[in-house]
């Protein structure tokens, strides 16, 4: 069977390649040609410079194991070996990160990356007879393929170094390896056996194949993460009965997820497809495939609403990743308690969902992450949120219209991390038993809500020991800032709170600072000399605010900034000397013109 695409012969080079001086050589040039053209067509072969051509220069002429194509007994590893070669030089080999032992005298079940198991070709059975032997030289033939991380390799070999020429091609794991070209060659369905095919990561470009659907032995195919392109269809997919991941995530696919695109995938188990530019709805067969763990359909342009078959057909989802679509409609409460037992990860955020926060009444015990940030819920959040997920470790509601006070059980989760409700409507006051269990949270984001009152009670709390990030801005908290005993805080943002006045000193103490931003609140005083002490600090803003006095020689010490902002306040005095060696990327005060207040020959810009 033809294989290869056929090419206008007016493209072809004039010019005789060094490589097309070797043929004719040895006496396998043309009966490895005869063979060869069975399988990608003869065209190619009068192109000195197509993969195909220099392949069969390789195997007749350069191969160091002089393989007879006369032998029936070496067929197979024969069109084994110009299958790979063809890829090498199709996805320019040479270039390639990683490509030990590739077109060299090597079994070719030895190349790096190339997968190895015994076929029995009368059940379609695989065996990995390499196994001890691995076990015993420690060989690892693996590249790591994010999408890969959920899923279990168990039954494939690993690259194994010439285990024999009965030796049949399973595997190919390519995963970021430099490989670039158009697209992949049609002869990779000459694998017949062909269990997984990983090129994610690297710089194919083109259309996507539709010879896929000849690879029927195929269980995992990694395209992800290239720059391919056109619509995705049925022909592609069709009579992929064993495949159990598809990962097409991160190019630029367009066309629609039909139910004809999934009609055959009956073993799927993984459907990633995220961040390419499809459109359509939410095809309904989802709901039929149980096998389903992994769904991720996010950064497209679906539209509508979550179908019902997704919301009670699925006992074996783990991740549903819907995130920066167009969807609409509410948010079933059954999506949770119908997938209560097995859902880890489900993102719904960046769509365009309406409605209350869905009131759950059941407990999912092994939901880790839930984003429904960026949408447009509103009403409160239910007083036993938390309650209902107990494995939680990420909570992200933030740019919605919340309106509710922050209820405590969504402190909670033991092993809670994040917490993000910024950019809602959230009102009432923070106090410290709110965060009594909360010892693992890194991440707490209240920014641009409606909350009052002062920070002294937030500051008791005793369990924020792992608290990283704490951003407040945008509220309305008032009174002096207190000390914040949580040895971890790296950031601390406050700015745009009119009625914080004083305590710019209490914060001294939070040594591991690196990003202050305390602009446009009403602080006043002096500037004090301690915030010195805050060496690790990068980021220091404290403009528009109402402090005066001069800048203290004592920020000598802070060796790490890099951004520092005085303006807007009633500083005068010169910037020391001190403080100008710092050679600061960014600095800026009130230092314009005749009747500035601070002379500063060292900042960036004098407002």
């Amino acid at each position: 069977m033809l294989y290869s695409m056929v090419q206008s012969t007016s493209q072809y080079s004039l010019s005789m390649p060094r490589w097309a001086l070797l043929q004719g050589k040895s006496n396998r040039f043309q009966p490895m040609k005869k063979k060869f053209v069975e399988i990608s067509g003869e065209e190619v072969f009068l192109n000195f410079n197509s993969p195909q051509y220099r392949a069969l220069v390789f195997l007749a002429e350069q191969d160091p194991l002089k393989l007879n194509p006369n032998d029936p007994i070496l067929s197979k590893q024969i069109t084994q070996r110009y299958v790979l070669s063809v890829l090498y030089f199709s996805t320019n080999g040479p270039s390639w990160k990683d490509r030990v032992y590739w077109l060299t005298g090597q079994h070719e079940c030895g190349w790096q990356y190339v997968i190895c198991s015994d076929v029995q070709e009368q059940n379609n059975t695989t065996t990995d007879a390499g196994k001890n032997k691995r076990q015993k030289v420690g060989l690892i033939g693996d590249k790591f393929n994010p999408e890969n991380m959920d899923d279990d390799f168990s039954d494939f070999a690993d690259s194994d170094l010439g285990l024999g020429k009965g030796r049949t091609i399973t595997g190919l794991k390519l995963f970021d390896n430099g490989l670039a070209g158009n697209s992949l060659p049609l002869e990779l369905v000459e694998l017949k056996y062909l269990h997984i095919l990983d090129v994610g990561g690297n710089s194919l470009v083109g259309t996507i194949e539709t010879y896929f659907s000849q690879l029927t032995h195929l269980r995992e195919l990694y395209l992800n993460k290239n720059e391919l392109h056109g619509k995705i269809d049925a022909n592609m997919t069709r009579g992929l009965t064993k495949l159990k991941v598809l990962s097409l995530g991160h190019n630029f696919f367009t066309g629609k997820v039909d139910n004809l695109f999934l009609r055959d995938l009956t073993s799927l188990e993984n459907l990633s497809l995220e961040y390419n530019q499809l459109s359509g709805i939410i095809p309904t067969v989802l709901g039929s495939m149980k096998s389903l763990q992994h769904i991720r359909l996010g950064g497209n342009s679906l539209h509508g609403k979550i179908p019902l078959s997704l919301e009670n057909n699925l006992p074996n989802l783990q991740r549903l990743w819907l995130q920066e679509n167009k969807l609409t409609g509410t948010i079933p409460s059954s999506i949770f308690c119908d997938a209560s037992s097995t859902l880890v990860d489900l993102r719904l955020q960046n769509n365009s969902f309406v409605g209350d926060v869905p009131d759950v009444d059941c407990t999912m015990e092994k939901l880790e992450l839930l984003s429904m940030a960026s949408n447009d819920l509103k009403g409160s959040i239910p007083n036993d949120f938390g309650d209902h997920f107990p494995s939680l470790k990420e909570l992200h509601l933030y740019d919605n219209q919340l309106t509710s006070t922050i209820p405590p059980s969504i402190f909670k989760p033991a092993n809670l991390t994040a917490v993000l409700l910024g950019m809602n409507k959230l009102t009432g006051t923070l106090n410290f038993n709110m965060f009594q269990e909360a010892n693992n949270l890194v991440y707490l984001y209240l920014n641009a809500n409606d909350l009052v009152g002062t920070l002294d009670d937030f500051a008791r709390a005793e369990g924020l020991l792992s608290l990283k990030k704490l951003r407040l801005e945008y509220n309305s908290f008032s009174g002096t800032i207190p000390k914040l005993e949580f040895p971890s805080l790296e950031l601390f943002y406050a700015y745009n709170n009119s009625l914080l006045t004083s305590g710019l000193e209490n914060l001294s103490s939070s040594v591991a600072l690196k990003k202050l931003k305390l602009s446009n609140c009403s602080l006043a005083g002096e500037l004090p000399t301690a915030l010195g002490s805050l060496t690790n600090l990068e980021v220091l803003q404290l403009n528009w605010n109402q402090l005066t006095g001069t800048v203290p020689s004592e920020f000598q010490e802070l060796t790490a900034l890099e951004e520092l902002r005085l303006d807007g306040n009633d500083l005068s005095g010169a910037v020391p000397f001190e403080v100008c060696s710092l050679r600061l990327s960014t600095f800026v005060s009130d230092c314009k013109g005749e009747w500035s207040g601070v002379a500063c020959s060292c900042c960036t810009e004098c407002l």
